[in-house]
């Protein structure tokens, strides 16, 4: 029996130690955009923005295309409020982002309009 725990506790312990954390997922690889969500509608990118992403890197900053036009800055993440906030690194305007999911495929974000109208943004692993 004791056996039978203990191989149990390791094999939790070395589970545990392979799981990446919400933050690693982001900045494990470049985010392509793959759609918004408004009001429970998926739409798929438009010509404007088929070619928007997000990498997102290890030292807190950021290049992004949206709507084809690049930004850079810093980006800091909240784990426990599950929150991402881009810093531009020009205008050092502010963007929160609450992450509403993340793994090794795809990313989801929110953002929320001060009027309370939210925007989800999906994307997807680049190759």
């Amino acid at each position: 029996m004791k056996t039978k725990l203990f191989t149990l506790a390791l094999m939790l312990l070395f589970t545990a130690a392979l799981a990446q954390t919400k933050k690693e997922l982001l900045t494990s690889k470049k985010w392509n955009y793959s759609g918004i969500e408004e009001f429970g509608v998926v739409k798929p990118p438009d010509s404007t923005m088929k070619n928007d992403n997000i990498a997102l890197m290890a030292d807190g900053t950021f290049i992004m295309v949206k709507k084809n036009k690049k930004t850079n800055g810093t980006w800091s993440f909240n784990e426990k409020a599950g929150v991402i906030t881009f810093t531009d690194g020009t205008s050092k305007k502010n963007m929160s982002y609450n992450l509403k999911s993340v793994d090794e495929k795809e990313l989801v974000i929110e953002y929320q309009t001060p009027d309370l109208v939210r925007t989800r943004y999906r994307y997807q692993a680049a190759q």
